[in-house]
């Protein structure tokens, strides 16, 4: 049995968003993302031409593509914010039993008990510090490695890889 105790904030949160648009989402969130960077370079680019020229109306273009950029960097904190919202406060101290005779692994909080089959994972992610299992582009659960109570992080890659089949992926 390996156990792990997570608190449920901003942090974890977000981490659960990048990691989510890293894997679940990549496909449909790449060339929104590759469509934002080109704005964001081309309102560089006409502010550089407007201040090189003299003329005035740069100041648009500056913000334009500053707001650009705050939006694809803030991306993930956006959705961890939205996500940790949508988190019932009774919720957000979960700690999780990962059992290798049985097929499910089981999450309590304050708010009650609930049972995930391991069947239902869709991806194993890992970054440094979190480990996460997504269900689908919406839904996963994120884990803090600094929580492990009972057992390794080794003992629960294996654990994973045998009971979904899937393989961790790795995600900065």
């Amino acid at each position: 049995m390996i156990v792990i105790q997570t608190t449920i904030d901003h942090r974890a949160m977000t981490a659960l968003a990048r990691m989510t648009r890293k894997t679940m989402r990549r496909g449909r969130n790449g060339p929104v993302r590759v469509l934002a960077w080109f704005a964001v370079l081309l309102e560089g680019y006409l502010t550089a031409i407007y201040l090189r020229a003299g003329v005035g109306g740069w100041h648009v273009n500056a913000l334009l593509g500053g707001i650009m950029l705050a939006c694809i960097l803030g991306e993930d904190r956006v959705n961890g914010a939205i996500g940790l919202r949508r988190t019932p406060p009774d919720s957000r101290e979960v700690n999780t039993a990962f059992q290798e005779k049985e097929s499910c692994y089981i999450c309590r909080a304050q708010s009650g008990e609930r049972w995930w089959l391991y069947s239902q994972v869709a991806a194993a992610v890992e970054t440094k510090d979190y480990f996460a299992l997504l269900l689908d582009r919406k839904q996963g659960q994120v884990f803090d490695k600094r929580g492990l109570t009972w057992g390794t992080m080794e003992e629960l890659r294996e654990l994973i890889r045998k009971k979904t089949g899937l393989k961790i992926q790795h995600v900065r």
